[in-house]
């Protein structure tokens, strides 16, 4: 690689992580993001130039794609915002990763154009049994549809793509319960440690046999458990009785999924759930002062 990584939304929570290990690898990186963001942390490491601009604005992308050599779409509008605002998700969302893949295709056109899409795209009511890549696409919410469309873009694109459908992100530190856990006590559910999120991200940049490809991203089979069995370990931790847990009256856009390909192509389920638990813990004890 020659060019810079650009990286859209690389002054978010989980852009900073992907740029960090992207310089960390030995990359340079290009930081693409809104005026507004906050860039402190960014602006005075080595390795890391700062682009400015509206993901819906053709000129500015244009600038942040030229002489690249690949491309990490995280750029997005997120729920709840994605809900509460259509309009507003389907012009960034959408139309904006319809001018990233053609200013990408204009200004560099041998880039590796990496998706971060959702496993959303599947639609809610997975209960039971694996959800590959081949499952049909189903999207039943705003967010997921917009992911669903702009995931058509890029793969009907010219560009060297690859797109990686990535679960719940489990974040290890502490945080309040929901008022309602966002899936059934009886849902499989498979989240992904943000660190392997982040990993299957970077790796992605650079795997030659994840050109051309679709991967759903999540923890593999530590990770595989009901909603009841998360929350209960969750609540335990915090010394809470987990029959106070209060779950959403309808299934989530959660399942157990088919990650074979991807972590054979990745290589990023480095985070058993265990350790996930450890790192929970650590963090409450820091809180409490033990």
């Amino acid at each position: 690689m020659t060019g810079p990584v650009l990286i859209t939304g690389g002054a978010g929570s989980m852009g900073r992580l992907v740029v960090n290990r992207l310089v960390a690898d030995g990359k340079n990186v290009r930081v693409f993001d809104l005026p507004v963001a906050n860039f402190s942390g960014l602006e005075e490491m080595p390795g890391i130039e700062i682009a400015k601009g509206d993901l819906t604005d053709g000129r500015d992308v244009q600038d942040a794609t030229a002489g690249v050599s690949a491309v990490v779409h995280l750029a997005a509008i997120l729920p709840p915002v994605a809900e509460a605002n259509p309009e507003l998700t389907n012009r960034v969302n959408v139309e904006g990763t319809r001018v990233l893949l053609q200013a990408a295709t204009e200004t560099a056109p041998d880039a590796r154009f990496v998706f971060s899409s959702s496993v959303s795209v599947y639609g809610a009511g997975n209960t039971s049994g694996v959800v590959g890549t081949n499952n049909p696409v189903a999207p039943d919410d705003v967010y997921a549809e917009s992911k669903a469309a702009s995931e058509a873009l890029v793969t009907a694109s010219a560009l060297d793509w690859a797109v990686v459908r990535i679960s719940g992100v489990a974040i290890p530190v502490f945080q309040e319960p929901p008022a309602a856990w966002p899936f059934l006590a009886d849902q499989q559910i498979e989240f992904v440690h943000r660190d392997d999120a982040v990993s299957a991200l970077v790796a992605a940049v650079d795997s030659s046999n994840a050109a051309g490809k679709i991967f759903n991203i999540a923890g593999g089979p530590t990770w595989r458990m009901t909603g009841a069995k998360y929350v209960s370990d969750y609540f335990n931790l915090l010394e809470v009785d987990p029959e106070e847990a209060v779950y959403q009256a309808l299934p989530g856009h959660f399942a157990w999924y088919d990650t074979a390909d991807g972590q054979a192509a990745l290589g990023y389920q480095n985070t058993p759930y265990e350790t996930y638990l450890e790192q929970i813990q650590q963090a409450i004890d820091v809180l409490m002062g033990e």
